[in-house]
């Protein structure tokens, strides 16, 4: 079952790239500076070396700092986001428990390339706090801090809404905040749209 999840966000990844390759933009459709950016993503989050799923939900409210030149750093446009999420526990390992988990992705740096077409790449890092209910998994407490990064595509439908995947690797742990401090890494996959205000 998780493989064919796996396979379902490639193909829409795979679908958005190709789509995005085929018409070319005159005008780079990447905001730019000072836009702001409202957003809702969902997807899967599964352990990778510890059995625990999640269906995850985002919400993303960013800021386009500066629009950066090919002589500098790569075309395209750096972006700071803040991420709510709440994600609902699925599936865990038996003798383990959680039900949920909540959490604040702060600061999130994304930074999009300018390709000349709708489709526009990306790769973004962040941290954050995140309070979970999970037990069983050497994490210590209900407090832990998350980190992660990933790749993605964002395909713009016109100068302001974007649909966009994306997948990420995530790392939770407490920073020995307490005794135990084993950490969960992740795997996520996301997808929904972004709004960027005129």
């Amino acid at each position: 079952m998780r493989n064919w999840k796996r396979w379902g966000i490639s193909s829409l990844i795979a679908t958005v790239m190709l789509c995005g390759v085929s018409h070319a933009y005159a005008e780079s459709p990447l905001p730019k500076a000072g836009t702001w950016e409202v957003g809702l993503r969902t997807g899967y989050i599964w352990g990778l070396r510890k059995h625990a799923e999640m269906i995850p939900v985002n919400l993303r409210f960013g800021y386009t700092l500066f629009k950066g030149q090919w002589w500098v750093v790569p075309a395209g446009v750096l972006e700071l986001s803040a991420e709510p999420f709440a994600s609902v526990i699925h599936s865990i390992r038996p003798r383990n428990s959680g039900s949920v988990e909540l959490g604040l992705g702060l600061p999130v740096l994304t930074y999009y390339f300018d390709t000349g077409t709708r489709l526009a790449p990306y790769f973004e890092g962040g941290s954050g706090l995140l309070y979970t209910d999970l037990r069983g998994y050497g994490l210590g407490g209900h407090f832990s801090f998350t980190e992660y990064f990933g790749l993605g595509a964002s395909y713009f439908l016109t100068d302001n809404l974007a649909l966009n995947a994306m997948w990420r690797y995530r790392h939770i742990s407490n920073a020995n905040l307490y005794d135990h401090n084993t950490g969960l890494d992740s795997g996520v996959v996301l997808a929904g749209f972004s709004y960027f205000l005129p």
